[in-house]
């Protein structure tokens, strides 16, 4: 892993820093307090604070991510504030705020949608305003239940066969 000052232009692979700012580049792993990307992406971070515009992540660890304009494919944080922005799966010990948004899953404490739209949502306290969200907790564990039982029936069927 190299240690590395301010800045990154360009692509690097292994990045240690306090302090990191990546523009138009990208790094394949970052480990650093905070680091901030203006069109740019990072394959794995793990950071105190993420701040990402026009850019993506693919998997990210940290205490709060907020992006704008960009996509990442899951993340692990405290909180999450995602506008005009795709996730895969979130989730997030305290809050996620998703302002014109999509996400897959999002997994929080506390949810606050506007404009967005959800795959699935796990949560104990969730706002919204124009959500769309295809299943909740009780669609999901329904959905879940009939995946198994379809499974369970292939699987029995092969054994016969």
């Amino acid at each position: 892993m190299s240690e590395v000052g301010d800045e990154i232009r360009g692509d690097a692979g292994d990045v240690s820093a306090h302090s990191l700012t990546i523009r138009q580049g990208g790094a394949r792993s970052v480990t650093a307090h905070e680091v901030s990307v203006r069109q740019g992406g990072i394959a794995r971070v793990d950071a105190h604070t993420v701040e990402v515009t026009q850019g993506g992540v693919a998997v990210a660890t940290t205490g709060t991510l907020r992006m704008t304009a960009g996509g990442v494919g899951a993340v692990l944080a405290d909180r999450v504030t995602l506008e005009q922005s795709v996730v895969q799966v979130v989730a997030a010990r305290e809050r996620v705020d998703l302002d014109q948004a999509a996400a897959g899953l999002v997994a929080g404490g506390s949810v606050h949608v506007r404009d967005s739209a959800i795959g699935v949502v796990l949560t104990s306290r969730f706002d919204g305003q124009n959500v769309r969200v295809l299943m909740g907790p009780p669609a999901a564990f329904a959905f879940g239940a009939g995946a198994a039982l379809v499974l369970g029936l292939i699987g029995l069927w092969r054994r016969r066969s």
